[in-house]
């Protein structure tokens, strides 16, 4: 019997047009109906004077089972985003989505994947921490009634400066590249509470693998240059995997 999934959290962002430099792409590494990170993850921490950017991916199902057998499935039609609030100052928010039949960058079809994307650049005076309220309306069904949900465990911490390291087994975070944008090299940082293998994958806008690197990192801070060379200008994601934990972050190259 398939596993009651009657809601489906789907973030996303202004209904405006949304312009070349504010697009996102889902991250491929998961296909699984959810949306990512999850709720025990959460959203990275951000830091003052220090970019921000977090990448949300949404894997939406085709049905749902709110019944147990024999009552067949019922058909996910879509899921919109209604609202969200309680962001830091400054910041922003975009959705985008893929998949025929999704005609708003704000509301996905049953059987498609979408992403949204939150980016600010936080200062000293934004310290602090900002629980968030998402308003979504969802569609199963055929039915033109929506069903609501509020999700209120989501939240942004945003740190004072960066200056001490986590040497905790556990820890493990990635940085925004610096500079962003860039023409030729930017640099990448990340923290790792042990030493190991990390695997570096950057995809192109369509969802393609265009460089892998893999690096033994050490314990603590790890530096690592991106070239730019066989690029093209355009927005790329970058994402960054210990084996246990991968996050993911766009970076913009401008030449």
């Amino acid at each position: 019997m398939k596993k009651i999934f009657l809601v489906l959290i789907l973030l996303c962002g202004s209904s405006v047009y949304m312009q070349a430099q504010q697009a996102c792409i889902p991250n491929p590494a998961f296909t699984q109906p959810g949306i990512y990170p999850d709720s025990a993850t959460n959203f990275a921490p951000a830091y003052a004077n220090s970019a921000y950017s977090q990448l949300v991916t949404i894997v939406v199902p085709q049905d749902t089972q709110a019944l147990p057998w024999p009552i067949p499935p019922v058909v996910w039609d879509s899921t919109v985003m209604v609202s969200m609030t309680g962001l830091p100052p400054g910041f922003t928010y975009a959705c985008w989505n893929v998949g025929p039949g999704n005609q708003s960058r704000c509301s996905w079809r049953g059987n498609t994947t979408g992403c949204a994307i939150i980016t600010g650049n936080p200062t000293i005076a934004d310290t602090g921490t900002y629980p968030l309220t998402i308003n979504t309306n969802n569609y199963v069904g055929g039915s033109s009634s929506p069903i609501n949900y509020v999700i209120t465990y989501y939240k942004i911490i945003v740190n004072a400066p960066s200056s001490v390291v986590d040497n905790s087994s556990t820890a493990f975070e990635v940085l925004q590249n610096a500079p962003n944008p860039f023409q030729d090299k930017s640099e990448i940082t990340f923290i790792s509470g042990t030493a190991g293998n990390v695997d570096i994958k950057v995809y192109n806008m369509v969802g393609t693998v265009v460089r892998t690197i893999k690096v033994k990192a050490t314990s603590g801070v790890n530096k690592v240059i991106i070239d730019s060379k066989g690029f093209s200008s355009g927005i790329y994601l970058y994402s960054i995997s210990n084996g246990d934990k991968t996050i993911t972050k766009r970076m913009v190259i401008n030449r």
